[in-house]
Parts: C-alpha cells; sequence; structure tokens
C-alpha cells in the first residue's frame, strides 16, 4: 500500500507540470523572464487575421494574441527591437514598430485548429499582410518566424 500511495505521488508530481508546461518565453528589460503556458497564452485578448503568406496557399484564418500584449505592462517604442526565437534556435529581429503598427499576432490556430509543431506550430508570427500592401514587400516573409518560442524586448540605444 506504501508502495502504491508513493506512486500515486510520484506520478501526480510529474504529471502536474506537464499541463503548465511554458510554451513562450517573455524577455522585458528590467524584469524576470515571464513563461507562458497554454492557459496564459489563451488567457490574452485574441486577435483574428485573415492573410496569405509565401508558406501557405490562399487566405487562411490565423488567430491568437497580438505580439504587443504578451510583454504586458511593458511599454514598445518604435526605435525598440523585438527578438524572436524558434524552437531549434533560429532567431529573427523585428522593428517593434511593427507590433505597434500592425496587428502582428502570435497565432496558435489555423482555421480554427491548434497547429502542431509539424505545422509550424506551436506559435507562428503572423503579419497581416493581405490587409496592408506594404506587408506584402520582400522581405516581411523573413519574419514569419514559426515554432516560436521566445520573444525579447530589446529596448533602443
Amino acid at each position: 500500500m506504501k508502495a502504491l500511495l508513493s506512486s500515486l505521488l510520484l506520478l501526480a508530481a510529474t504529471a502536474a507540470p506537464v499541463l503548465a508546461d511554458p510554451v513562450l518565453s517573455v524577455i522585458s528589460p528590467g524584469a524576470e523572464t515571464v513563461e507562458l503556458d497554454w492557459k496564459a497564452i489563451e488567457a490574452l485578448p485574441q486577435t483574428e487575421v485573415k492573410t496569405t503568406n509565401d508558406y501557405v496557399e490562399g487566405i487562411h484564418s490565423f488567430s491568437g494574441p497580438l505580439l504587443r500584449d504578451v510583454f504586458g505592462d511593458a511599454k514598445l517604442a518604435p526605435a525598440d527591437q523585438i527578438r524572436l526565437t524558434a524552437l531549434n534556435d533560429y532567431a529573427v529581429t523585428i522593428p517593434a514598430a511593427d507590433a505597434i503598427s500592425y496587428s502582428v499576432i502570435l497565432a496558435t490556430k489555423i482555421d480554427g485548429a491548434k497547429m502542431s509543431v509539424r505545422d509550424k506550430g506551436p506559435i507562428w508570427v503572423i503579419y497581416p499582410m493581405s490587409e496592408h500592401e506594404e506587408l506584402r514587400a520582400p522581405g516581411y516573409n523573413d519574419r514569419l518566424i514559426w515554432q516560436l518560442s521566445k520573444v525579447e524586448l530589446v529596448p533602443a540605444k
């Protein structure tokens, strides 16, 4: 009986963190890194963007929180940069002005379905390219980093 109780406690201790595993690390200057799990990401206001890009055929509906919202109280300035890092450590740096001026989202769903790692998930940075002609310029597709795992606000110097 004692072995069974120990096994159940061990199972409960190891199973609980799996449900709340961090999905996205958010780093802001002068603040501790915040680790967001699915519950925290889904608790943020969700935005839908219907758009296309070089990696999909046709218009799709993407939904998730706005990039600017994951920084909470941190104030984004147009001259700041945001460093986006994927699960495989691939990284791009974008101007914070993009997140301020446009509805850049951290898409967690495409056409209502959660995205798996195999399908550019769990988080894919999406720009509203179909709504803004200037976002179709060369270079913006390079900012559509998928399998996002970390966002870092880099203040202007």
